[in-house]
């Protein structure tokens, strides 16, 4: 934890690392991420705003959806997608970095593998991860808007508006802290496990495994705790 708060992020070398790390994890999932916002969006906020509306409870979209897309499904199935995608490769990277010897070579080399390797992912793990949530959340009620807006004659400003109305400090801090805790579990899990690794290729999948269901106990950790704010 020292280390993370002492990060340094504007050494040139540690900087690289960083960004391809971002680039990886944040950016080329977009083409992946964005389709299953909108499609959820359409098919939860949409179909269930309508829903709301038809039964005249107007007054419950702004709590249920705030509840549903922003403290839950956002950070949920964010993590989830960052898991099955950057977590299994930052695992096998490490890896096979150890079995290589390239985190030794660091080493002698009086490069500390935590501040060049881990920190960088670690770092990018929690930006994409609380971006990425944050863009689900956007997009997901936007796609529902979509389909209500050809329905029924409710603006995007009035199906905001119920929201900000109901949201409150609470929601916020859960919203941060299950982005926040989820995305540092993403990628230091994978990391802590994979370092065991050490004598043979045959080890990596070991590792993939028992990372995932350390992850997998993780989100169900954050989640559980989550509901206590």
């Amino acid at each position: 934890m020292a280390k993370l708060i002492r990060f340094k992020l504007f050494n040139p070398a540690i900087f690289l690392v960083f960004l391809r790390q971002v680039y990886f994890t944040g950016v080329q999932i977009m083409p992946i991420f964005f389709p299953i916002s909108l499609i959820i969006g359409i098919a939860l906020v949409g179909l269930l705003t309508k829903f709301l509306v038809g039964l005249g409870a107007y007054e419950q979209i702004g709590q249920i959806l705030t509840i549903l897309i922003i403290r839950e499904l956002a950070p949920l199935l964010t993590a989830v997608l960052l898991s099955l995608r950057s977590s299994t490769a930052v695992s096998a990277e490490i890896a096979v970095m150890n079995i290589m010897g390239e985190v030794d070579t660091l080493n002698a080399y009086n490069i500390d593998p935590v501040d060049y390797l881990y920190l960088p992912r670690i770092v990018s793990g929690l930006i994409c991860m609380f971006s990425l949530a944050t863009f689900f959340s956007f997009i997901a009620i936007i796609g529902g808007y979509f389909v209500i807006s050809f329905q029924m004659n409710i603006t995007f400003d009035f199906l905001l508006t119920l929201i900000f109305d109901y949201l409150n400090f609470n929601d916020i801090i859960c919203f941060l802290y299950k982005t926040l805790m989820l995305g540092f579990f993403i990628m230091s899990i994978p990391i802590f496990t994979s370092m065991s690794v050490k004598n043979a290729n045959t080890e990596i999948p070991i590792a993939l495994l028992k990372g995932m269901m350390r992850l997998f106990y993780g989100i169900i950790f954050v989640e559980f705790t989550g509901f206590l704010i």
